[in-house]
């Protein structure tokens, strides 16, 4: 009897000593955009650019590559550095780190570097300078 509730006490001293692990992995050193920037207009042609403008087709970035972790993983952005910060707003972010500006954006001609935040349970990770976008 003395055996088996010093097993149960050694028992609950280890499990109540796991309480401080955390859950699951994240690993972004290999984070990568390929391409890592993109060219955007600022004003589209109706000519040439009747496709996007008919069908409302928005900028968009490449996922993000090189992201391994533990389900489910959130991307969102950091912050944007550029020259307009009050138009940095129309900037969004979905699935696995596509970034998406609007096709009828008004973010004035400018660089934009995009910084984002990489999340699941227990770990976030911020990286800087991922993404560049070129409005001309």
């Amino acid at each position: 009897m003395r055996g088996i509730f010093t097993s149960i006490i050694g028992l609950l001293l280890i499990v109540a000593g796991c309480q401080d692990i955390t859950v699951g992995y994240l690993e972004t050193r290999d984070a990568v955009y390929a391409p890592d920037s993109m060219i955007v207009k600022a004003v589209l042609d109706p000519e040439i650019d009747a496709r996007q403008i008919e069908f409302q087709i928005p900028w968009q970035s490449t996922s993000i590559e090189g992201i391994l972790g533990t389900a489910p993983i959130k991307y969102s952005i950091k912050n944007i550095t550029g020259e307009h910060p009050e138009a940095t707003s129309q900037f969004s972010m979905q699935g696995a780190g596509i970034i998406k500006l609007p096709y009828n954006h008004t973010v004035p001609p400018g660089r934009y570097v995009i910084n984002i935040r990489i999340e699941n349970e227990g770990y976030t990770v911020e990286l800087d300078s991922m993404y560049t976008v070129i409005v001309k």
